[in-house]
């Protein structure tokens, strides 16, 4: 900033510029996760056999939320091959955490999306905890 604008900017003022204008264009991340229960309320009126689940922990703060749409359900029961991928991708923001999505492949080897998960971790396992945690094939049946 100072080589380019001739402004004399901190590193602790500039990441708090930053912060306050990400919160004035996408509110808090917090919120998001507060409001996550009202999302799947709606998935659950509109989507029959959908699978929404929000884990707290003894604070009320956000562990994961999974979420397995009832026509995927019903998709996977019926035309899908039975192999299934999962993709994690870690999550960089100031919520961190780890985005799991669970797809397999249909009759047209297209890719079928099967399940989401959200998960707010503090340790490594959180694959094995994740996956451990539902049973895909409980969620199918």
């Amino acid at each position: 900033m100072r080589d380019k604008h001739g402004i004399n900017l901190s590193y602790n003022k500039a990441y708090g510029s930053k912060d306050r204008a990400l919160h004035s264009i996408f509110d808090d991340p917090w919120e998001s996760f507060n409001m996550l229960h009202v999302y799947f309320y709606m998935l659950l009126k509109s989507n029959p056999r959908t699978v929404t689940e929000i884990e707290t922990d003894r604070k009320n703060r956000f562990k994961y939320g999974f979420m397995a749409l009832g026509a995927c359900i019903e998709g996977f029961n019926t035309v899908i091959k039975p192999v299934i991928a999962v993709d994690v991708t870690h999550l960089k923001s100031k919520t961190r955490g780890v985005l799991l999505v669970v797809v397999c492949k249909d009759g047209n080897e297209m890719i079928y999306p099967f399940s989401i998960w959200v998960y707010k971790f503090r340790k490594h396992k959180v694959v094995d905890t994740v996956l451990n945690a539902t049973s895909l094939s409980d969620l199918a049946s």
